[in-house]
């Protein structure tokens, strides 16, 4: 896995709307990585959760964060992204992380969002995209996205909420 200092536009403004640190355990973040084919991006998504959530928070408790780990949808091949809905049919936790996938800004403005995801994510070039279910089996529960695209790029969104 390589990650490019410079993240093509579409994840930049994704990084933009949602953050791009680790170590916030609370809140979401971007993250860009240049992958072969080969690269499982079930194990990319999880090392970007385990480094999302930090050391402090992560590994008390990595037995259960590997239990709250769940795929709940991935794209069937060819068919074309829709990511506001795919996201909305596999959302039913806390009303929070509903709202900051499609606000992350706050206010009113709910067109930004949708429009630099569907950029992102609904692109013909992305080959594989998946949600996972992400919990610590206590108190923290959110969302993960991850998409490859035929070139390699790969961009995760995570969304963590107590």
């Amino acid at each position: 896995m390589s990650t490019s200092p410079q993240p093509p536009k579409y994840v930049s403004d994704l990084m933009e709307l949602y953050g791009s640190s680790y170590g916030k355990i609370v809140d979401s973040g971007v993250f860009y990585d240049i992958l072969e084919p080969e690269v499982d991006l079930e194990k990319v998504g999880f090392d970007h959760l385990r480094k999302f959530v930090g050391p402090k928070f992560f590994e008390p408790n990595e037995l259960g964060w590997r239990r709250g780990w769940q795929l709940l949808y991935r794209r069937p091949e060819g068919e074309p992204g829709n990511i506001v809905k795919e996201f909305e049919d596999v959302y039913d936790i806390l009303e929070r992380v509903l709202e900051r996938f499609l606000n992350p800004l706050g206010g009113n403005d709910y067109e930004t969002a949708p429009l630099k995801l569907a950029i992102a994510f609904d692109s013909p070039e992305v080959t594989d995209l998946r949600i996972y279910q992400i919990h610590d089996e206590d108190i923290l529960n959110g969302r993960l996205i991850i998409s490859r695209r035929a070139n390699g790029e790969t961009t995760t969104l995570i969304f963590i909420c107590d």
